[in-house]
């Protein structure tokens, strides 16, 4: 595979699991490198060049915003993992040779030669959990009692301990999703309207 143009950063701890993992026919999701902005275009260049019995899917998961804006509620779409696009596949190593055949260089997160490190399991249960048909993180909301966080609405409902800080003024939290002493902290919007 041609070296790419790219300036490859580090990936975020946590997105990929740090140990091989035995291939047991589950599909799981690893992370390729696409640049800021170019995530939606590379997934649907995968989705389109590279068979279905080795990509079940290229997406870019995202999460919902709300934000006040002249005094209005918006809610919008941002990437969960700028730069980052997750490829999901059952065969690890079908899908390093189908990349490595492409015309275009595909840098994996967490590559080690020519095995490919998919995410924790841990991760990607938890987003498989939460993330709509979309793969959209909706909003949520809950209230604090006693110091104590309360989901009331949304996918992050049963998550709490998850929760790491909150931003009340911008309707915003932190969420721990690594494993094992990885940590990887995603941002979600968390309204909590009342504090008692």
């Amino acid at each position: 595979m041609a070296e790419s143009p790219l300036r490859l950063r580090e990936a975020p701890r946590g997105l990929v699991s740090p140990r091989p993992v035995a291939g047991d026919g589950s599909i799981r999701w690893y992370a390729a490198y696409a640049g800021e902005g170019h995530e939606d275009a590379l997934a649907a260049r995968l989705r389109s060049v590279l068979p279905r019995e080795v990509l079940d899917d290229a997406f870019c998961p995202r999460w919902e915003v709300v934000m006040k804006r002249r005094g209005a509620w918006l809610k919008t779409e941002r990437t969960m993992f700028p730069g980052y696009v997750l490829l999901a596949s059952a065969d690890d190593a079908a899908l390093s040779r189908a990349l490595s055949r492409l015309s275009f260089p595909v840098p994996m997160a967490g590559r080690r030669g020519r095995a490919l490190s998919p995410m924790e399991a841990e991760t990607q249960k938890w987003l498989e959990r939460t993330l709509d048909e979309r793969r959209v993180l909706r909003a949520s909301e809950g209230f604090i009692r006693s110091g104590k966080l309360t989901v009331e609405r949304g996918p992050l409902r049963g998550s709490e301990p998850r929760v790491r800080r909150i931003d009340r003024h911008k309707s915003m939290a932190w969420i721990d999703l690594g494993g094992d002493g990885s940590r990887l902290l995603l941002r979600a919007a968390l309204a909590v309207p009342r504090k008692e």
